[in-house]
């Protein structure tokens, strides 16, 4: 889909996403074994997610090979962090959304000025959209929301953030969300950038039901496609996750370790970390809260897992040093979260009030 190499305008310069803050987190210092417990605020970039690191790179290297306009399809973040990065560069920007996006996440692609189509029922459709509407043309470039290397670049940025502000201590654990494993490339080529990767273990959240990533595990490190998306967190939902990340499990350098939790849980977390640390995140982000709140992150460190959990996990324990390190947890933000969309979720599942 790549054509056009002539520059046709000055690349933007600078970054378009924000250094986001690190902070302890003493409440969930209880659900990980006493352990230190950090939060990096991807939350706070202006466009609602970590998303905005990966998607400005893409945008930057687009309009560098000479592109002039970008079109992505996307339910959520990824489209959020497009129409951000196109109205800071001043390109326009295309935003193929399925027909069940919510009128809060079009709003806001809206108000940084993208247009948008409202196309098909899964991401997939819109995708194939979305190539076929670049097609004719040789000025838009289609921003893919997490298989691209300059995606994965922009989200490593994420990792030399955290060896500053931890000032010489190595997290034992990160623990993320999983969509299409964009992220968790970007987090393997960061570790792996400050030799991290005999210290740190990279633990990846998914939902039942857009557990594509869970599945590559189960597969022994083979790229496998999930038959259906039956879980309401769609900002998590991809059918198949990028290659890459598939190549960097088996590699196991890091080791990334794969647990799931259900829509429950993570619509649960969504409550007790807004009453815990005063912020809204969206059930992508949650899915990560919620390993913490149902255990999972403390029977990873007090190794106290059943056989099932731990069945399918990658490692080489003669070569991983197992840290008493820092964990920390990255809060990926969440644009299509609000009270109200808070509250639907709490009524579905009838969960305590907020």
């Amino acid at each position: 889909m790549e054509s056009p190499k002539s520059p046709s305008r000055k690349c933007f310069e600078g970054n378009i996403y924000i250094r986001t803050p690190l902070v302890e987190s003493i409440e969930l210092r209880k659900y990980c074994a006493g352990r230190q417990v950090y939060l990096k605020m991807e939350n706070c970039q202006p466009s609602g997610s970590f998303k905005l690191r990966g998607i400005s790179n893409l945008c930057k290297y687009a309009v560098s090979n000479g592109f002039t306009e970008v079109v992505c399809p996307s339910d959520g973040d990824a489209g959020l962090a497009t129409a951000f990065s196109a109205m800071k560069m001043e390109i326009p920007c295309h935003i193929i959304v399925g027909q069940k996006t919510p009128m809060v996440v079009c709003d806001a692609m809206r108000s940084y000025g993208a247009t948008l189509e409202r196309y098909g029922d899964t991401w997939e459709e819109a995708n194939k959209h979305a190539i076929e509407t670049i097609t004719n043309t040789k000025t838009a470039f289609l921003v893919h929301p997490f298989d691209h290397l300059a995606v994965w670049q922009g989200h490593s940025t994420i990792i030399d953030e955290i060896v500053e502000d931890l000032d010489g201590q190595v997290p034992s654990i990160i623990v993320t969300s999983c969509g299409g494993g964009g992220l968790i490339c970007g987090l393997v080529q960061g570790i792996r950038r400050h030799g991290w990767e005999k210290r740190t273990k990279i633990l990846a959240i998914e939902t039942e039901g857009t557990h594509s990533f869970n599945l590559c595990v189960k597969a022994g490190g083979k790229r496998v496609r999930l038959n259906e998306i039956s879980s309401i967190v769609h900002t998590l939902g991809a059918y198949e996750v990028c290659e890459q990340v598939v190549q960097y499990f088996r590699e196991c350098n890091p080791p990334i370790l794969s647990r799931l939790v259900n829509d429950a849980e993570a619509a649960e977390a969504c409550i007790r970390f807004a009453n815990d640390h005063r912020c809204l995140v969206g059930l992508g982000s949650a899915t990560t809260m919620a390993s913490v709140y149902t255990g999972i992150v403390e029977r990873i460190l007090t190794k106290n897992e059943d056989l099932h959990e731990t069945l399918y996990d990658q490692r080489d324990e003669q070569e991983m040093n197992e840290t008493e390190g820092p964990i920390v947890i990255l809060v990926c933000g969440g644009g299509e979260v609000n009270l109200n969309i808070i509250e639907e979720n709490r009524k579905l599942f009838n969960l305590h009030k907020i």
